[in-house]
This record gives structure tokens, C-alpha cells and sequence, in this order.
């Protein structure tokens, strides 16, 4: 051992137990980074955050070897090194123990959903508001913790750091602000959770909220398969239709339109053209019938099969008369993955409409809009005299 005494410094037995205190905590930590990242998110893959933890244990190993040389080397050195890697690990510390709590929160005052077979635990009103007292206090014992490192403990008076940081949260709060009090509202009223399909008022697609955090809301899109963020505060602006939570038992009410051109008239009495147009409605009846027989007990078009499809003319226009078709869907899965609910909304919707096609087909039903146009026959321009006043010039 005499070999090592130069790289050694000569430190009492309680220093030498402190020492190697860290050194076993932070092998520890190194050891097991998988299953301590996996205690806060178990559905998730973490080898990301289980790398940068990894990474983290490892820098603080070379940080506190490090420190040991130069004290060796210069009996005045200060343990600028090791204070760095114990503020390192002080700030993760603090992340970890802030998501840690969290996801206990969430076990505790959350939502349990199951959503793709799996039984999850999402944000409440309460959950939330736990975790915005906890992220308070985890932060000002970060900071405490890291003026403890430093020594640093003019910076706890009234003009340190704490004022500091108090008064740049006052000046940012109208930034910071409405987006959590948003998202503590939308939590509140429990109708907009994670696997709910909304309808965005501006917005034409159908989104699927995936989580909603406290500064922003993440969505997907249904039709364009892509992810979507957007601030809490301009999310609740909007009027948001949720086609998750149903009114009724009978289901997701669905409208499509449908032009049938006008039909000609060639009879000459009152009779005979109600009798014309009495067989067009019952055509126009056997249509939407024939559709509604065709969707019926097919696995892949999610409608009611207790609800009837309902119709009605809508509006008699310039060109064509206009029929609405009601269709009533089955209840929205609990699911993330948008390819089922892009197959349960619109697959289903494009296949009644296909049906009604191929109906209309059969009742001999023109459901394309004729376009009139109006010929004139302009009267040829009358023609100018000559002026002769000219011609003698």
C-alpha cells in the first residue's frame, strides 16, 4: 500500500467512511439503474433514461476520483470536483424523487382506465394538484440542497437565491400560469382523459389525447397518423366535442348527405303526379332500406344493430334535392392505437356510404348532382351609320 500513499490523501477514518459511503451508494445506483427507472414508469421503455442515469453514476465516479487525486496532490484544494458530481446527483435526485411521487399520486388520488387491455392510472384534479405542491417542495430542497454543497449559505437571506427565484416566478407567471390553471380545469371536469377521442372546434380531424401534462396537452391525429402538441390554455379555448363520452345508449349519431336530382313529371292530373311522386319516395325509402340491410351484421361496420337508420329530405335546392342520412355508431374502444378507430369511425362510416350507392344503383337513383345551364341567344348589335362629316375630311 506504501506504492499508493502519493495518490492517497491522508484523511481521518470518518472522511475515508464518507468516501466510501458515496462510492457504494453510487455503484449501487449504477448497478441497478434499470429497475429504479422502471419503479416510476413500468409500461414504458426506459433504456433511455436508464442510460443517462448510467451515464450520470458513472461521471460522478470519475468526478470523486478526481477529487481525491488533487487533494492528494494539494492539501488546500477545496473538493470542487466531488461538489459537482453531489450537485449532479442532488438535481437527478430531485427529478427522481419528483417522479417517483408522482406516479405514486397517480396510484393513489388517479384515475384508474384500461385502455388496450392494460389498466393504467391517469392525472386527476387531486393527483394534479399533488403534484404541483410536491414540485414546489422537491425544488426548494434541490436548491437548498445544492447551497448546502457549496457552502453557499449567504444565498439563503432574503436577497439570495430564494428571493431570486421567487420574484422570476412572478414575473413569468403570465406565461406559466394559465396553462396550469387550464389543465387543472380540464382535470377537474373529468370529460377530457387520456384515450378520449375529441373533435377541436377549427380543426377537421378527430385527435386521441394521450396525455395531458401541466403545461400542454399531447394528441393523435386520427386521419394523418401523427402526433399533435398544444398548450392548455389555447386547448380549452375552443369548443371541444368528445366523442368518447356519448349522451345516449344509442350511440355516435353520424350524418351523411346525399343529392338525388329532381324527378321529371310527365303526368297530366293531379292523381297521376301524386302517384309519380309517391312511387319516387317509396324509391327513395327502398334506398336507405336496402343500405341499412346490406351494414346489418357485418363485423366490420361498428353500427348499432338496434338503432334504425333515419332520413329525411333536408333541403329542396336549385339543382337537387338533398337527403340526410342518420347512422348511429357503437361506443368508441378504449384505445390509443389509431388504426382501430380510424377503422371504427371512418371505415364504417365509408361502407354505409358505399351501401347507399350500390342501392341507389338498384332503385335506378341518380345521386349525382345535375348541373343546369342557361343559354342566351344574344340579338345581333345594330349597325352605325357612317358619318359623313368625316368622310369629307
Amino acid at each position: 500500500m506504501s506504492n499508493f500513499d502519493w495518490i492517497l490523501p491522508e484523511l481521518s477514518h470518518s472522511h475515508w467512511m464518507l468516501h466510501f459511503l458515496v462510492f457504494a451508494v453510487n455503484i449501487t445506483l449504477l448497478l441497478g439503474a434499470r429497475p429504479i427507472v422502471n419503479l416510476v414508469d413500468p409500461d414504458k421503455d426506459n433504456e433511455t433514461k436508464a442510460s443517462i442515469f448510467r451515464t450520470l453514476n458513472i461521471l460522478v465516479l470519475i468526478l470523486h476520483l478526481i477529487d481525491l487525486v488533487l487533494l492528494s496532490l494539494n492539501k488546500s484544494y477545496e473538493h470542487y470536483f466531488i461538489r459537482l458530481g453531489l450537485s449532479l446527483m442532488a438535481v437527478y435526485g430531485g427529478l427522481f424523487a419528483y417522479s417517483l411521487c408522482c406516479y405514486l399520486s397517480r396510484r393513489r388520488f388517479g384515475i384508474e382506465k384500461t385502455l388496450d387491455g392494460t389498466t393504467m392510472y391517469l392525472d386527476s384534479y387531486s393527483s394534479r394538484l399533488v403534484d404541483i405542491l410536491l414540485l414546489v417542495v422537491v425544488v426548494l430542497s434541490t436548491i437548498y440542497t445544492l447551497i448546502k454543497i457549496w457552502g453557499a449559505d449567504s444565498m439563503l437571506e432574503t436577497t439570495g437565491i430564494f428571493g431570486i427565484v421567487f420574484a422570476f416566478l412572478a414575473f413569468t407567471s403570465n406565461i406559466w400560469a394559465p396553462d396550469i390553471i387550464s389543465g387543472l380545469i380540464i382535470l377537474n371536469t373529468e370529460m377530457l382523459v387520456d384515450g378520449d377521442v375529441v373533435l377541436v372546434d377549427g380543426h377537421p380531424d378527430e385527435y386521441i389525447i394521450s396525455k395531458v401534462t401541466l403545461i400542454y396537452v399531447i394528441l393523435y391525429d386520427v386521419r394523418n397518423n401523427h402526433r399533435t402538441l398544444i398548450r392548455n390554455n389555447q386547448f380549452i379555448r375552443n369548443k371541444i366535442d368528445n366523442l368518447s363520452r356519448i349522451a345516449s345508449t344509442d350511440g355516435i349519431r353520424q350524418a351523411l348527405t346525399y343529392k338525388i336530382g329532381y324527378p321529371s313529371f310527365d303526368a297530366k292530373t293531379k292523381d297521376e303526379r301524386s302517384e309519380q311522386i309517391f312511387q319516387f319516395k317509396n324509391r327513395v325509402d327502398r334506398m336507405f332500406s336496402l343500405a341499412q340491410e346490406n351494414c346489418t351484421g357485418k363485423a366490420d361496420i361498428t353500427i348499432n344493430q338496434g338503432r334504425s337508420f333515419e332520413w329525411a329530405m333536408t333541403n329542396a335546392g336549385d339543382y337537387a334535392l338533398e337527403y340526410t342520412l342518420w347512422i348511429y355508431l357503437e361506443r368508441i374502444p378504449n384505445t390509443k392505437i389509431t388504426a382501430k378507430i380510424r377503422k371504427h369511425l371512418m371505415g364504417s362510416i365509408y361502407k354505409v356510404n358505399e351501401a347507399v350507392y350500390l342501392a341507389s344503383i338498384i332503385e335506378g337513383l341518380d345521386l349525382s348532382t345535375p348541373t343546369l345551364n342557361q343559354v342566351s341567344i344574344d340579338s345581333p348589335k345594330p349597325k352605325l351609320a357612317p358619318n359623313k362629316a368625316l368622310e369629307k375630311v
